[in-house]
């Protein structure tokens, strides 16, 4: 009879060298359904699938609903995102914005202008564009079909589904801030999420054109947070992002009705529809890769802490995912570097978050010092944009602050959007 050690070392012995077979990219003579199964049609499972299927990898896409589908989104792609896209979105654009009102309580608004700065889309219109791009490619699209779990199999994954099971060779989870691909994976790992709360206003006759091709920021209508305006092709989407959580901030709900009110946009709405969300602000791991998945996206935790922007992350991601998958399936690398080409990302994003704690542990300071100085505007302007990037703007803000905390202030603007 075999000894217990001997039972164990056997056992150790082959989980390790299934752990090294997907680490390397090996590839198992059995032949899967496919190579790749990407859960979610977001923008970062889109980009993956559509990147992976362009390159000929046999890629199933599950959607658990049938596209397009409602996203909680305030659907702001800044021209980073629009570059980082890997074919253009101008079919699903709704209005360019060249300029923002950046304001404080709904007074002392300043005016920052940049042509092609980004544009506006709804994310239900962006997501079902998107994956139809991705099945033009190649790739094969299930609507209706929730993932339920993966199973390790041989050097292959198994993946269930509410439909039944396929095999696959790489999986990844892109099924957002709750995803249950990552809730298998790292049981443990706990994403930092930012709340959030959405509304879609129909404005009165003529308030929309008042905007034009600007939107909104205000620093003052929620406590530790901004509220925004953006303006889409027939109405306004609009909201409060909260970053730190105080007694003056719970009432979420209550705060937003006070913004309408502030607004003579928003004043005298013909309808509203006002929805809740969460923006992760962390990656949920060190690592982002393990047993063949791979975490993009919302699942991944990758957002702004700073703006709240989570779609040029989601893209971005899809993309590093995808070269990573398409060089494992090649034997030209390993799956896990996925880890090593994130480590910019992570970095940008370490940033954004000490800029957000330094920021919204006083807004009103914030408005005063930076907003109304115009080179710490541009800066952040900059980041935006993609030009200046998250650690290189606080830099520079740290290492300015004598000359913007000295400054002459900029002249808030007349507009008939302000009381």
């Amino acid at each position: 009879m075999r000894s217990t050690a001997g039972v164990y070392g056997t056992w150790a012995c082959r989980w390790n060298c299934e752990r090294d077979r997907l680490a390397t990219g090996y590839h198992p003579a059995v032949t899967p359904e496919f190579d790749v199964v990407v859960v979610g049609c977001g923008p970062a499972g889109n980009t993956a699938a559509y990147r992976l299927a362009s390159a000929g990898v046999r890629v199933l896409m599950l959607e658990k609903e049938a596209l397009p589908r409602h996203k909680v989104c305030g659907g702001g792609l800044s021209a980073k995102a629009l570059r980082e896209a890997p074919f253009s979105l101008s079919p699903v654009l709704e209005r360019q914005v060249g300029a923002a009102f950046i304001a404080y309580d709904g007074a002392h608004p300043v005016r920052c202008e940049r042509s092609g700065i980004g544009a506006m889309t709804q994310r239900a219109v962006l997501d079902g564009f998107m994956a139809q791009k991705a099945v033009a490619a190649g790739a094969v699209l299930r609507e209706h079909e929730a993932f339920e779990s993966f199973e390790p199999r041989g050097g292959l994954i198994e993946v269930r589904t509410s439909s039944g099971a396929v095999t696959a060779r790489v999986l990844v989870g892109a099924d957002g801030v709750y995803s249950r691909v990552r809730k298998q994976l790292f049981p443990r790992a706990t994403p930092q999420l930012v709340p959030a709360i959405e509304a879609l206003l129909w404005p009165a006759p003529g308030m929309l054109d008042l905007l034009g091709d600007a939107c909104i920021f205000d620093l003052g209508v929620i406590p530790a947070g901004y509220g925004w305006v953006f303006p889409k092709r027939d109405h306004l989407n609009i909201g409060l992002y909260r970053f730190f959580k105080r007694p003056d901030n719970l009432n979420m709900r209550g705060l937003l009705e006070t913004f309408v009110a502030h607004y003579r946009i928003l004043r005298g709405y013909e309808r509203i529809a006002v929805k809740a969300l969460f923006i992760p602000v962390r990656p949920v791991a060190r690592r982002l890769t393990s047993r063949g998945v791979v975490l993009v996206g919302d699942a991944a935790g990758v957002g702004d802490a700073l703006y709240g922007e989570g779609i040029y992350f989601a893209i971005r991601s899809g993309n590093l995912a995808a070269d990573t998958i398409i060089a494992s399936l090649d034997r030209k690398g390993a799956l896990g570097s996925y880890d090593g080409a994130m480590r910019g990302l992570r970095f940008d994003l370490a940033a954004a978050r000490l800029a957000a704690r330094l920021f919204y542990t006083s807004p009103r300071l914030g408005f005063r010092f930076g907003v109304r100085n115009r080179l710490v505007s541009n800066l952040f302007m900059g980041m935006i944009s993609g030009t200046v990037s998250p650690p290189r703007a606080l830099a520079a803000m740290i290492g300015l602050a004598p000359y913007w905390l000295l400054a002459t202030p900029t002249q808030p603007v007349a507009s008939p959007i302000f009381d």
